[in-house]
């Protein structure tokens, strides 16, 4: 629920958050409900800031607002605003606004369209040879220019100064996202009742249910780090445990694997805080979120090898499913980095996988 500085619950913004929760079937993610819930609270007070009612700004305001952005940083993170989180944001208001229209809560949208034609030098999508547009598409006339970056693995040794001053917990968290390619979401979403027991298979099956989509999927650890994190759980983390059960009455210890030192279930935005504080210490430019474009780029050359004895074997499909995704084309963007830098992925996949090779 968003409210005002007076605590009076903006009814607008409340309503198209509900819509978008409880009827509109394409947006199931909670995630992108938080996404669409922060970018509305920005604008809202951007909105009290400058004394603008929220039915009656035009283009100019608009305007304004993603001025602001592009020229100052966030309040909140003291960083400059990406470009692709300014046009996430701009979208979000024009689709909020669209809303609006058709509920009749104001007569016009405060945004507008125009058709352009894409450059020939921008990278084509993964299914552009069946694309009907003739390489013109409807734009959003706020939004700014942004080319995005192709994914960044990190080679073996980047991650090795990254972990070098890490405790066993969090070198632990480390090595489930980049090898199994798993958010920060899902790891903090694992549970001690899910984990599997010991095999002898090198891989094993784990059914994870907190998704970004919310669609359950299993992804597959490798064996030793099963083993790691069953010893974590008896020694360090039944310490903690111990502690907070000690310090605290009622204290109800959580199924999730990894805690923090209070004994509480770790958050995303703390495992994205550990990692990017570890980063910065060993002057590495990385967000948690390297993590899974390191695996993704790994496990599909990987796979790649395995194909040249199994030729029914689909790499890009196949990691496609590991990874969650729900469009092929967003899987198909690890083919142009194995394109643009193989030696490092090759060193990756040596690195990650020799026990498997």
């Amino acid at each position: 629920m968003l409210v005002d500085r007076e605590m009076r619950l903006i009814e607008p913004a409340c309503a198209w958050l509900l819509h978008v929760a409880l009827v509109r079937g394409r947006t199931r993610s909670r995630e992108t409900w938080r996404t669409y819930g922060e970018a509305l609270y920005d604008w809202w007070q951007t909105l009290e800031t400058n004394g603008w009612a929220w039915n009656e700004v035009g283009v100019a305001e608009i305007a304004a607002y993603r001025d602001r952005m592009l020229g100052g940083p966030s309040d909140h993170t003291g960083r400059s605003f990406a470009r692709s989180t300014i046009n996430g944001r701009l979208r979000t208001l024009a689709q909020f606004y669209r809303w609006c229209v058709s509920a009749g809560l104001i007569e016009g949208a405060p945004f507008m369209a125009s058709e352009v034609a894409l450059s020939r030098s921008r990278p084509q999508g993964f299914l552009a040879h069946i694309n009907a547009s003739a390489g013109r598409q409807v734009v959003n006339e706020m939004t700014v220019r942004h080319t995005p970056m192709l994914p960044r693995p990190l080679s073996p040794s980047m991650l090795r100064r990254v972990m070098a001053g890490m405790g066993s917990r969090d070198r632990l968290i480390v090595e489930w996202a980049v090898t199994t390619g798993i958010r920060r979401m899902e790891v903090a979403g694992l549970r001690r009742s899910a984990l599997p027991c010991s095999g002898v298979d090198a891989l094993t099956a784990t059914r994870i249910d907190t998704t970004k989509g919310g669609k359950a999927r299993s992804i597959y650890p490798p064996l030793p780090l099963i083993d790691r994190t069953r010893a974590y759980m008896r020694e360090e983390r039944a310490v903690v445990a111990r502690r907070a059960r000690a310090r605290t009455a009622g204290y109800m210890e959580p199924d999730a694997i990894f805690l923090t030192d209070a004994g509480l279930a770790m958050s995303p935005r703390r495992i994205g805080a550990m990692f990017s504080a570890a980063a910065d210490a060993a002057r590495v430019q990385a967000s948690f979120h390297a993590l899974r474009h390191t695996f993704a780029t790994a496990m599909l050359r990987f796979l790649q090898r395995m194909a040249e004895h199994e030729p029914d074997l689909n790499p890009l499909l196949t990691l496609q499913v590991l990874l969650g995704h729900a469009d092929l084309a967003t899987t198909a963007i690890y083919l142009r980095v194995l394109a643009t830098d193989l030696t490092l992925v090759e060193a990756s996949v040596d690195e990650l996988y020799k026990a498997l090779l």
